[in-house]
């Protein structure tokens, strides 16, 4: 029995080493190319519904962002348990620059989000059935629509892709230097007026007598 449990677990390490970001296995004597990014289909977009249950107030969240008009778009509605009333609602709009696009599908081919994801994934336990915080993210691109649920936490397939999705919501500086495929221009340096002088001096002028 010893020697066959000391047969099985090294295989089944290697299966788990050799499992893609989506699950699915693959060779692991292999050497993985590098990531090449894409352009940023026309129909892509995200979906992101949030559900956080409290004891007196329930909370729904939900962040659209599309590429073809590139804006950002949260509803937050905040409901009264006791009568299932909204105690308030707000929606905020946020431009997104390509960048931000690029980013976002730069991890969702990364991490292969079209081609959804395996049992293990999204594995249920008995600690789902108390929902108390509940997440869904939808991914559309190419005709193509991949929805990924999760309580209590987003899986770690998609969590870099939320991070960038939530970060649009903050008030705070979003990084500029990815390279967006399929626009790459010639930067035209800016117009000078007269010749050059050197730093730190100053054009002569002419005293009057």
């Amino acid at each position: 029995m010893l020697r066959r449990i000391t047969a099985v677990v090294p295989v089944c390490l290697m299966m788990l080493a050799a499992c893609s970001p989506s699950g699915r296995l693959e060779n692991p004597f292999e050497k993985k190319k590098p990531f090449e990014a894409t352009e940023v289909p026309a129909d892509f977009a995200i979906v992101v519904d949030e559900n956080h249950d409290t004891y007196y107030a329930r909370q729904h969240i939900q962040q659209v962002i599309t590429a073809a008009d590139t804006m950002s778009r949260t509803t937050y509605a905040t409901y009264r348990d006791y009568n299932d009333s909204v105690a308030r609602k707000f929606s905020q709009e946020t431009p997104l620059n390509q960048q931000q696009l690029q980013a976002m599908w730069n991890q969702v081919q990364e991490k292969e989000l079209m081609l959804g994801s395996t049992l293990w994934i999204n594995w249920a336990s008995e600690a789902d059935l108390y929902k108390r915080n509940v997440y869904t993210v939808q991914v559309r691109a190419n005709g193509k629509t991949k929805t990924f649920r999760e309580t209590q936490g987003f899986p770690g397939q998609t969590r870099p892709l939320v991070l960038l999705i939530q970060a649009v919501r903050l008030p705070i500086g979003q990084d500029g230097g990815v390279k967006v495929v399929g626009e790459e221009k010639d930067v035209v340096p800016p117009p000078t007026t007269g010749p050059a002088m050197p730093a730190g001096t100053e054009p002569a002028t002419r005293s009057a007598n």
